[in-house]
């Protein structure tokens, strides 16, 4: 049962960390002169980021098979934030919203449950 705590703690700080970035990335391209057609890379870079953090918060937390942990967090995390903009902005999931470089942010997310199962507790 602790290690659903720490999960789920886990997972509402990467979500606050992921709404955040995203927030900062739409003011960027608001007020500044970074232009639109790149905001699909950066919404990459933050899911990357936060993928990477979820990874290194659930290897820690599990501290055994990073390399699985860290995938299966951020495919979990990638599915709900897919899931929630499906949800808000098109109405239903489809699958013609998933891109290969959604492969990117997996990638993050293994290296980071790797860097955190070989921490100290």
């Amino acid at each position: 049962m602790e290690i659903l705590r720490k999960s789920l703690k886990a997972y509402i700080f990467v979500i606050c960390l992921f709404t955040a970035m995203t927030f900062l990335l739409a003011a960027l391209i608001s007020f500044t002169g970074f232009k639109e057609n790149w905001s699909f890379a950066g919404l990459v870079c933050i899911l990357s980021v936060s993928s990477f953090v979820i990874g290194l918060m659930e290897g820690h937390i599990t501290g055994k098979r990073g390399l699985f942990t860290g995938i299966a967090a951020a495919a979990v995390f990638i599915a709900m934030i897919l899931l929630a903009v499906g949800g808000v902005f098109a109405g239903a999931f489809g699958i013609d919203s998933l891109s290969p470089f959604y492969i990117i942010p997996i990638f993050a997310g293994a290296a980071g449950g790797i860097a955190g199962a070989n921490t100290d507790r």
